[in-house]
């Protein structure tokens, strides 16, 4: 009653469904009176190209500063 829910999703998952998976999350079970936050476990993408297209991709979803 009254204090704030935060949010603390650990994605242990294969690259392929990490954006799935933060969509989920974001739509359906981020806190709107505390802060939401997404660890994801490595490895993130196969090179720096993939990791950059993952990183825009959850962008969509999440802040920056919600990415770990």
């Amino acid at each position: 009653g009254g204090r704030a829910s935060n949010r603390l999703f650990y994605l242990s998952v294969p690259p392929n469904i990490f954006v799935d998976a933060v969509k989920c999350a974001s739509l359906s079970a981020s806190s709107s009176s505390g802060w939401t936050r997404v660890i994801v476990e490595k490895p993130f993408g196969r090179d720096s190209e993939s990791s950059a297209a993952l990183t825009r991709s959850l962008k969509k979803y999440l802040r920056e500063d919600q990415i770990f």
